[in-house]
C-alpha cells in the first residue's frame, strides 16, 4: 500500500510540473496613436489599470532602441532629441498601410526614421542600422511587451490574455497587423474591440439600463483620428433552456468618422508656427533653417504638445527650449486665438462624425440621450465650443476605454464569473462582397459577378453561407464593397480544391440521387472583425421511399419536389451563390447556427420520404492579397530578436541590480562604521583601511566601472561583505550580550521554581514522576554551568575578537531548557476512577406502585452532582500566594 502511494505522489508531483497552472487575470491594451493604456483584472483584484515603471497611469507610445537596448515611453521621449532616427512613434497611423499611401508619405514627411519599402510585401520597413530591418509589427510588439511586463507586475503573476482596441474603421490589414504585433509579443488575444465599443461597455457597467431604450453617442477625438458611435442600450430577453431572462444589451447603430482630425494635427501646426516663430525672432543670426534640423523639430513638436494643453485652460503661455538651434535659446508668446485661427479648417470638421453617425442610423439630435466626450482633443475649448448644444455627459476619457475592454476580456476569459454579462452588438463599418464567375454545365462564365455578402453596419461575430453549383475546382475573390472607405479593396483570393476529385469518388451515390450535390462555403466575420473562410464542403443528398406502395414515378418526383421546395431549400440554397439563410446574419456567434439536418422525411399518404446527407470537406486555400501579412519566416526572425533583446534585457536589468546592491552596500557601510559599538569591537586600523577600501570602491563605480560587467560588481561586492561580516557579528553579538544572560537566568529560575512547586505538593497530588523532575533540574543545572563558563572566558576576551558567547549557542541551550520543560506543562492530569456502589437489595414493597420516571437530561444532573460531591470531600486550603505551580503557568 506504502508502495502504490508512493507512486501516486510521484505522478502528481510530476504532473504538477508539466501542466501549467491556469492564470485567470487578464489584461487590456488601449493602443493609441500618442499614448497607451494597460487594464488589469484579477480575482481578488478590483479592474484597474496598471500602473508603467514610473507609477503612471499611461505611457507614451514611444520606442526607442539604442545599443540593443529597447527604452519606454517618458524616456524614450526623453532621447528623442539626442536620438531622432532611433526613437519611433506614432507608429498606429502607419500600420497596415502600403509604402506609397498617403499617411506613410506624411510620416516620412514629419518623421526623420530611415523609411524604406520591403518589397516583398509593399510595406514600409525601418532600416535601423546596417544590418537590422523592423517591420513596424515587430516595433509596436516592442511596445505590447512593456504593456506586457506592466500587467504582470500588477498581477503579480503572468498575463498573457488580452483584449485591444482598435478604431472602428480598421481594415483588414490594420486589425491583422496588431493580432501580428501581439503575437510577436507573446500575448493571446481574446478579441479586438472598438474604442467606442470598450467606451460605451465601461459607461454602462456602472448604470442601470432600463426597460426603455437609450440612445447615446460617443465622441472620441484621439490623436489621430475622430469617431462618433451611436450606441443603443436597452434589456432582451434570453432564453435558458424553459427559462427566460432579462439581460442588458449594448448595441453599435451606426458609426461615422474622420480618419485624420486628430489632437496630432493640431500639435504639427503649432510646432510649425513654433518653428516659424524661431526664425523670424533669429532672422539673420541663423545659417540653416530650424526645419531642417531634425533634433530641433522634434523637441519643438514635444513642445507643442505641452503648449496646447496649457491653452486647453488658459488663453495664452509662452513656449521655451534652451539651446534649440544654433546654439539659440528660444522663447516665445503664444495664445489660444492664434492656436484657433491655424486650425480654423480643422474645427469646422468636429461636428461631421456625429451628422454622418445621425443619418446613417436615421436619427436625430432629438433622439440622442446624451453625447459622452472621449479623448484628449476634445479637452481644446474650440472643439467643446463645436459641441456645446450636444454635451450632456463626460467620462473619464483618458481610462474608459481600457477599462471597458478589460471588463469585456473578463466576460470572454473563463475564470471569471460576472454578476452582470452584457450581449454586445457591434458593427463592421465597411461592406464585404464576393466576386466569382458561375459555372454552368461544367463552363465557368467570362465575366465575374459581385455578391454582398455582408453589409455595412452588420452585425459582426457572424457567420453566412454561400451555395454553388459546382462540378469543378473554383476560386472567388473577398473585397471590400465599391462604396467602402477601407483605405484598400482587396481582402483574399479563395481557393476551393478537391470538388472534382470528390465528386469522381462518389459519383455513384450522386447518379443514384434526385438532389443535385452542392458545394457550401462558410464565411465568418470574427469578433475581431477579420473575414475569413473556415469551411467548403461538398454536400450530396441521397433520397429514399418507405410506405406500403410506390404508386408511380410522378409521384415520387411530385413528393420529392414539394420536400425539396419546402425543406431543403434553405439547405442547399435556391440559387447559385446565394446565402443560406437571410437571417444568419443577424444572428450573433453565441447563438448556435443551424447548418441543416443530417437526416429529414417528409410523410404523404403514399409514401415516406427520407434524405440523408453526405457531407465532403473540400480544400481551401485562403491567400490574403491588397497588403500582405508578416510571413513565417518574418514572424520567425522577428521571434528570434526579440528573444535575444529579452535576454539582453535579463542581463541588464540583473547587471542593474547587482551594480545597485554594491552602491548600496557602500553608502550603508559608511555610515555603519560610525556607529559608536563599531568603535568599540573594530581596532582603528582596521576601520580605516576598511572606510579607504569603500571610498576606493565608490569611485570606481562612477568611473572605470560605469560600464563593468555584473561578474565585476558580484565580485567586489563579495569582497567587502567578507570584511564586514565579522565586524557586523562582533557588534550584534555585543548588543545582544547581556540580553542572552538574563534569558538563560530567567530560564533557569522558571525550571527550578517549577520543579520546587511540584515538589512541594502533597505526594497523592502529583501526577510528576521523581525522575521527570530530575531530568529537567540536570539539564538546567548545565545550561547554568555552561552560561557561567562561557561568561569568564568571554571576560578574558578583546572586544575586538570574535566572541565565544553567541547568540546561537544561547538559543540552543534555552531551547532544551524550554522543551523539557514544556512537555511536563503539557503531561494531563490522569481522571478519578470513581469506585463502584453495592447494589442494595431489593425488597418487595408492602403495596405496589409505579416507579417514579426519570428522564435521561436528570440522571446525568444527579451524575455530576454525585461525581462533585465527592470530589469536594477533602476542599483543599486556599490561600492568597499562588502555589509554585500555578505561578508557573501564569509566567509561560
Amino acid at each position: 500500500m506504502t508502495k502504490w502511494l508512493c507512486v501516486l505522489v510521484y505522478a502528481v508531483a510530476l504532473l504538477c510540473t508539466i501542466i501549467p497552472v491556469a492564470q485567470a487575470a487578464v489584461m487590456s491594451i488601449d493602443y493609441g496613436t500618442d499614448w497607451f493604456k494597460v487594464g488589469l483584472i484579477k480575482p481578488g483584484m478590483p479592474l484597474d489599470v496598471a500602473l508603467n515603471k514610473d507609477s503612471k497611469r499611461k505611457t507614451q507610445s514611444v520606442v526607442t532602441i539604442r545599443h540593443d537596448e529597447r527604452i519606454y515611453g517618458g524616456d524614450a521621449v526623453s532621447l528623442a532629441g539626442r536620438f531622432p532616427h532611433l526613437t519611433y512613434s506614432n507608429l498606429k497611423s502607419i500600420i497596415g498601410k502600403r509604402f506609397d499611401d498617403p499617411h506613410a508619405e506624411e510620416f516620412r514627411h514629419r518623421y526623420v526614421n530611415s523609411m524604406m519599402v520591403d518589397p516583398a510585401r509593399n510595406m514600409p520597413v525601418f532600416l535601423h542600422n546596417e544590418t537590422q530591418q523592423l517591420s513596424i509589427e515587430e516595433l509596436i510588439a516592442y511596445q505590447f511587451q512593456n504593456a506586457k511586463h506592466q500587467a504582470s507586475e500588477t498581477a503579480g503573476e503572468k498575463v498573457k490574455d488580452v483584449v485591444i482596441t482598435v478604431t472602428p474603421f480598421a481594415n483588414q490589414y490594420e486589425r491583422q497587423s496588431i493580432l501580428d504585433a501581439a503575437e510577436l509579443a507573446g500575448l493571446n488575444v481574446l478579441s479586438l474591440m472598438h474604442d467606442e465599443t470598450a467606451v460605451a461597455l465601461n459607461f454602462a457597467v456602472n448604470r442601470d439600463i432600463g426597460k426603455t431604450a437609450e440612445n447615446h453617442i460617443f465622441y472620441d477625438m484621439g490623436a489621430g483620428s475622430t469617431v462618433a458611435s451611436i450606441v443603443t442600450f436597452s434589456e432582451i430577453e434570453v432564453k435558458e433552456g424553459k427559462k427566460t431572462r432579462t439581460s442588458p444589451q449594448l448595441e453599435v447603430k451606426a458609426v461615422g468618422f474622420d480618419r485624420t482630425l486628430g489632437g496630432h494635427e493640431l500639435d504639427v501646426r503649432l510646432q510649425t508656427l513654433l518653428a516659424d516663430g524661431f526664425m523670424r525672432i533669429n532672422q539673420g543670426r541663423v545659417k540653416q533653417d530650424i526645419k531642417s534640423s531634425d533634433s530641433a523639430m522634434t523637441r519643438l513638436l514635444k513642445e507643442a504638445n505641452r503648449v496646447k494643453q496649457i491653452l486647453s485652460a488658459n488663453t495664452e503661455t509662452s513656449a521655451s527650449i534652451e539651446n534649440l538651434h544654433e546654439e539659440l535659446d528660444f522663447k516665445l508668446k503664444v495664445t489660444r486665438a492664434q492656436l484657433e485661427d491655424i486650425c480654423k479648417d480643422l474645427i469646422a470638421r468636429v461636428r461631421n462624425p456625429i451628422e454622418t453617425a445621425l443619418e446613417a442610423a436615421n436619427m436625430t439630435v432629438d433622439d440622442i440621450q446624451s453625447v459622452v466626450l472621449v479623448g484628449g482633443g476634445v479637452r481644446v475649448p474650440s472643439v467643446q465650443s463645436q459641441l456645446i448644444n450636444l454635451i450632456a455627459k463626460n467620462v473619464n476619457g483618458d481610462e474608459a476605454a481600457v477599462l471597458g475592454a478589460a471588463f469585456r476580456g473578463a466576460s470572454l476569459s473563463n475564470q471569471f464569473r460576472l454578476s452582470k454579462q452584457f450581449s454586445i452588438k457591434d458593427v463592421t463599418l465597411f461592406p464585404v462582397q464576393v466576386s466569382y464567375k458561375p459555372e454552368n454545365k461544367g463552363k465557368e462564365a467570362k465575366a465575374a459577378v459581385d455578391t454582398i455578402l455582408f453589409e455595412k453596419f452588420g452585425t459582426i461575430g457572424t457567420r453566412k453561407i454561400m451555395t454553388f453549383n459546382r462540378v469543378n475546382d473554383f476560386e472567388f475573390e473577398v473585397a471590400y464593397g465599391k462604396d467602402a472607405d477601407a483605405g484598400l479593396d482587396s481582402i483574399a483570393h479563395v481557393k476551393v480544391s478537391g470538388l472534382t476529385e470528390a465528386l469522381k469518388k462518389h459519383k455513384d451515390d450522386i447518379k443514384n440521387s434526385e438532389i443535385p450535390p452542392k458545394v457550401r462555403v462558410t464565411f465568418e466575420l470574427t469578433n475581431s472583425g477579420l473575414i475569413t473562410v473556415p469551411e467548403a464542403t461538398l454536400q450530396i443528398g441521397k433520397t429514399t421511399f418507405k410506405g406500403k406502395k410506390r404508386k408511380k414515378k410522378l409521384t415520387q418526383k411530385k413528393c420529392y419536389l414539394y420536400y425539396c421546395v419546402d425543406k431543403v431549400k434553405s439547405f442547399f440554397g435556391g440559387k447559385d451563390a446565394k446565402e443560406e439563410n437571410k437571417e444568419d446574419g443577424k444572428k450573433n456567434e453565441t447563438s448556435a447556427e443551424s447548418e441543416g439536418t443530417e437526416n429529414k422525411t417528409a410523410t404523404t399518404e403514399e409514401a415516406k420520404e427520407s434524405v440523408s446527407i453526405t457531407k465532403v470537406p473540400l480544400v481551401i486555400e485562403y491567400t490574403p492579397t491588397g497588403i500582405i501579412p508578416l510571413s513565417e519566416s518574418d514572424k520567425a526572425i522577428a521571434k528570434k530578436r526579440i528573444a535575444e533583446l529579452d535576454l539582453l534585457d535579463s542581463k541588464k536589468k540583473l547587471r542593474e541590480e547587482t551594480r545597485n546592491a554594491l552602491e548600496t552596500f557602500v553608502y550603508r557601510v559608511q555610515d555603519f562604521l560610525y556607529n559608536d559599538v563599531v568603535e568599540v569591537v573594530a581596532t582603528e586600523a582596521e576601520i580605516e583601511k576598511f572606510r579607504e577600501m569603500l571610498s576606493e570602491v565608490s569611485d570606481w563605480i562612477y568611473d572605470e566601472g560605469e560600464h563593468a560587467d555584473t561578474s565585476v560588481y558580484s565580485s567586489k561586492l563579495k569582497e567587502l561583505q567578507s570584511i564586514e561580516s565579522p565586524i557586523q557579528h562582533r557588534v550584534k553579538e555585543y548588543n545582544a550580550r547581556q540580553e542572552n544572560i538574563n534569558l538563560v537566568s530567567t530560564t533557569v529560575k522558571l525550571a527550578r521554581d517549577f520543579v520546587n512547586g511540584i515538589r512541594a505538593k502533597a505526594e497523592e497530588a502529583r501526577y510528576h514522576t521523581e525522575e521527570e523532575l530530575e531530568a529537567l533540574s540536570d539539564v538546567t543545572e548545565k545550561v547554568e554551568k555552561w552560561m557561567a563558563e562561557q561568561v569568564e572566558v568571554q571576560k578574558k576576551l578583546a572586544e575586538t575578537e570574535d566572541p565565544v558567547l553567541v547568540t546561537s549557542k544561547v538559543s540552543e541551550k534555552v531551547r532544551a531548557v524550554e522543551e523539557h520543560l514544556m512537555k511536563l506543562l503539557s503531561k494531563k492530569k490522569p481522571k478519578k476512577i470513581q469506585p463502584k456502589k453495592e447494589p442494595e437489595a431489593k425488597t418487595e414493597p408492602e403495596e405496589k406502585t409505579e416507579p417514579e420516571e426519570k428522564t435521561e437530561p436528570e440522571e446525568k444532573n444527579e451524575a455530576v452532582k454525585e461525581e462533585s460531591a465527592q470530589e469536594s470531600e477533602a476542599p483543599p486550603v486556599k490561600t492568597d500566594t499562588p502555589t509554585p505551580e500555578e505561578h508557573q503557568h501564569d509566567e509561560l
